[in-house]
């Protein structure tokens, strides 16, 4: 599997928000932005078949309206199926209405794209030989937030979309190859987020593992480097690995 971080950082850093492309095909968040930033990293976003929301929070799926307008100005034939927590339809046509008033209804006729409202995903596949499990993790006060185990091929990728410390977490690091995982803060996490804290432990018991830090400011990246955590591979936005 091709994994490209079209994003990396938080609301407030200068790295473009969370956001990461599989094969080409699945996306997990879309972010304020998304479109145009994966454009710049000469991406074909009319490619995209799969998106992957882990929460209702702007900087993880604003981006949608954006997104279904791009694939009605190219009529685009693409089907994409959008997996996200119930309620996201009704919050995106409202957005819809604000944004782009009475186009909704319009533009959802022409193209193809399906709107998954889930509780829980279980070995869902969400492509040929790509399977996904849904895994609840702990975001504050916003629920249901959402992380994610992607299989293909005996390999696997755990995403912990925006979290603290939990057991959703241990349970996607314990069944995946490569963890991306929320990296907010330089020290110890809050009720919503991870911290370094966090991480540098988690590291330390699964040193088997390749931990892929996301979701960050410049400073907790900078503290994070001069760590040189031996399993903590820090990357930024455009950057590819595979698995």
């Amino acid at each position: 599997m091709e994994i490209k971080f079209i994003g990396t950082g938080s609301i407030g850093a200068k790295s473009f928000s969370a956001s990461t492309l599989i094969d080409k095909e699945i996306l997990v968040d879309m972010p304020n932005g998304f479109c145009k930033k994966a454009k710049q990293l000469k991406e074909d976003i009319l490619k995209i078949k799969v998106i992957l929301i882990t929460h209702l929070h702007g900087d993880h799926f604003l981006d949608i309206p954006f997104f279904m307008l791009e694939k009605y100005f190219y009529k685009s034939s693409t089907e994409t199926k959008i997996y996200c927590p119930k309620g996201t339809l009704k919050k995106l046509i409202e957005l819809f209405e604000i944004s782009f008033p009475s186009n909704y209804d319009k533009i959802k006729e022409i193209i193809n794209t399906e709107f998954i409202e889930f509780e829980e995903l279980k070995n869902e596949e969400i492509s040929k030989n790509v399977f996904v499990d849904s895994v609840l993790v702990d975001h504050g006060k916003l629920e249901p937030a959402y992380g994610y185990i992607i299989r293909n091929n005996n390999k696997t990728i755990g995403f912990s979309g925006d979290s603290k410390m939990c057991n959703g977490i241990e349970s996607i690091v314990k069944e995946s190859d490569i963890a991306i995982l929320d990296m907010s803060l330089t020290g110890s996490g809050n009720d919503s987020h991870m911290g370094l804290n966090d991480i540098e432990n988690i590291c330390i018991q699964n040193k088997n593992k390749k931990i892929i830090p996301t979701h960050m400011h410049e400073y907790t990246k900078e503290v994070a480097l001069n760590k040189n955590i031996d399993n903590l591979y820090i990357l930024e936005d455009g950057q590819i690995i595979n698995i």
